[in-house]
């Protein structure tokens, strides 16, 4: 449902404003009606002002404002509006408003917000009303007295029965351009002309740098998923084209306009470079690299981003520049190039120098392959391991042997690499790689550690800002879990990585970092990384859920027809295999995944996971 509500949120942001009347109240009044529209328009200078008041300067300000008011505006909906005194309790029903208001220094006014306003901080401490727009809740606008109610068009459908409560001003930007005319709006209204200029002044420059930025750079054919099923995306004359516009790219839907639905084949015929998620699109990249989208251009080179937050981009306020830097980034990472040579100290305490933004890059760990087509960097693969699988694209780029150690050393050298990239695999054969080209070990331990290895993988190869999203995305997902298991009961967790002998993860591990934060307990969290142990250990202590990782070396089926039919989690069915091994053992963005699996199959009813039980042959074995 909340999916469902922020997507009809972003298709309605670009809706045709629909003209209302208003009725007469103590801060506003609506005089008259013109066909014509005449929206505020933009102002390019600036002058900084104090919000600052001493006692000396209270009657002065009174005084200004008594000479201030009334005053009256022409709103976006084309009616004109006096404002009789200074709004003190202001409800908005939009957040971009809300956020306007913020940038020109009036938040403090504001009583009232909707459940989808997130920004700036302070939202979290006002009364929410409801749904956006039409969808607020008239009792509880009304029991806050507000004297000025600010909307946009998507609240035409209620605006009579606002007006029974409170003065309406319609504030409805279509574009960027419409930006500062939203704001210079507001600042007259709130005798905040000044303020309203100055954050005009800092968006035109944010915007003017990032143009700047890229103005010379190659224009990106961009696909926007603004939803999974069905597709659809993002046309013609909505902020978020705009701004792939302002970036440096080019929509490869801008021929549609609003929020078109569109085929998988359409999609692949226009081939974009990059393709941008949104945390709530339906499709995360895994979903893109499996898919049929795999086909594109923008995954086989491993461009496919997710954006951190949506409302960057969606809300038509100074904070679309966020957005606008964002995606520019993510575009044109070379525009925004970190300064090189630049100094790392590793995983192993070892610090290397990058003389330059690395561009023919070998990496002998699958994961760090992984991490590196996540954060837009796989199209500086040159070589990779046998066992490298993921994303699809990988079969494409040279082999140079087996994981780590095994790497073939000529293979690697006759490549030409400027960097090599290894977990603590290779430090057998780190003297010998280092003669080949620079060396950096890459080997997290933990969950935590995995966000600083993107993090060091985005700063070396010149992806901070792509790093940064994958970072935020796991750690979003990690939460979720983690909220929804805290304070249920921790099942007693099993975790079989090989059968016979049988071989454990203990502490110190992925898989034990796994069922701590989908919230169960590892029985063996007591022995040391991974471990082999003994058919008695395991039924002594006697798991409530096991989990199968072996390779394929045991099914769920087989532990029938051992001793493990005796433990409580064989007797209730709670086996279960990992659907990609892969997913738990490799130290890379793909994890979480993992351990939503895991948090699944330990906690059913949290996550809505329906499994079939392993049921067992009455006269199967039980001996081993």
């Amino acid at each position: 449902m909340k999916k469902t509500a922020l997507l009809l949120a972003l298709l309605l942001l670009g809706a045709v404003v629909a003209a209302g009347c208003i009725g007469s109240g103590d801060t506003a009044t609506q005089t008259s009606t013109s066909p014509s529209s005449t929206s505020p328009t933009k102002t390019p200078s600036s002058t900084p002002t104090t919000t600052s008041q001493t006692p000396s300067t209270t009657h002065t300000s009174v005084e200004t404002e008594k000479s201030f008011y009334p005053v009256t505006i022409r709103d976006f909906a084309n009616r004109t509006v006096i404002i009789k005194k200074k709004p003190e309790r202001v409800v908005t029903l939009a957040p971009a408003i809300t956020e306007d208001l913020y940038y020109i220094g009036q938040f403090d006014e504001v009583v009232g917000v909707t459940d989808y306003d997130d920004f700036p901080p302070g939202v979290a401490n006002l009364t929410r009303i409801g749904g956006y727009g039409k969808y607020a809740k008239l009792e509880v606008i009304a029991s806050l007295k507000p004297d000025l109610i600010l909307v946009d068009s998507y609240s035409t459908p209620i605006m009579e029965s606002l007006e029974k409560i409170a003065p309406v001003v319609v504030v409805d930007p279509h574009g960027l351009n419409d930006i500062p005319k939203a704001l210079e709006l507001l600042g007259k209204v709130f005798n905040a002309e000044d303020d309203a200029k100055k954050a005009i002044a800092e968006f035109n420059a944010r915007v003017d740098a990032v143009s700047s930025a890229v103005k010379d750079e190659p224009k990106l054919k961009v696909f926007y998923i603004v939803w999974s099923n069905p597709l659809m995306t993002a046309g013609g004359g909505t902020f978020i084209s705009d701004v792939i516009g302002l970036a440096g790219g080019e929509n490869i839907f801008k021929d549609a306009s609003g929020w078109p639905t569109v085929s998988v084949e359409q999609v692949i015929e226009r081939d974009p470079d990059v393709i941008i998620l949104t945390p709530h699109c339906g499709m995360t990249v895994q979903d893109v690299y499996k898919g049929p989208l795999a086909n594109t251009r923008a995954a086989k080179d491993g461009r496919v981003y997710l954006i951190e937050n949506e409302n960057d981009l969606v809300h038509p306020s100074p904070r679309v520049v966020r957005g606008l830097e964002t995606v520019a980034k993510l575009l044109h990472p070379d525009a925004f190039r970190v300064s090189y040579p630049l100094t790392i100290t590793d995983f192993a305490g070892r610090k290397v120098t990058i003389e330059r933004e690395p561009e023919r890059i070998v990496s002998l760990a699958p994961s760090i392959t992984e991490s590196l087509f996540y954060i837009g960097a796989g199209d500086k693969l040159i070589g990779v391991t046998k066992w490298a699988d993921f994303p699809p694209a990988v079969k494409n780029i040279t082999r140079v042997g087996g994981y780590g150690k095994y790497a073939n050393l000529e293979l690697i050298a006759s490549l030409n690499p400027d960097l090599i990239l290894a977990d603590s695999y290779s430090m057998a054969i780190l003297n010998d790689l280092e003669k080949i080209a620079p060396v950096l070990i890459v080997a997290p331990k933990n969950i935590t550690d995995i966000y600083d290895a993107i993090e060091l993988l985005g700063k070396i190869t010149n992806r901070e800002e792509a790093a940064e999203s994958v970072v935020a995305d796991m750690e979003a997902r990690v939460s979720y879990v983690t909220s929804m298991v805290e304070g249920r009961p921790k099942p007693k967790v099993l975790f079989i990585t090989w059968w016979n002998p049988i071989w454990v993860p203990g502490n110190g591990t992925f898989q034990d970092d796994l069922i701590r934060l989908a919230g169960g307990e590892n029985i063996f969290s007591d022995m040391k990384g991974w471990a082999q142990v003994s058919m008695e250990q395991v039924l002594k202590r006697n798991p409530d859920v096991i989990i199968i990782s072996a390779h394929g070396a045991i099914t769920p089926e087989d532990l029938c027809n051992t001793e493990l039919a005796n433990t409580n989690a064989v007797k209730n069915g709670r086996v279960f295999s990992i659907s990609d091994e892969n997913l738990v053992a490799r130290p890379g963005p793909r994890i979480v995944y993992g351990l939503e699996e895991v948090a699944g199959y330990l906690h059913p009813d949290a996550f809505n996971y329906s499994f079939q039980p392993l049921v067992c042959n009455a006269t199967a074995s039980q001996g081993g």
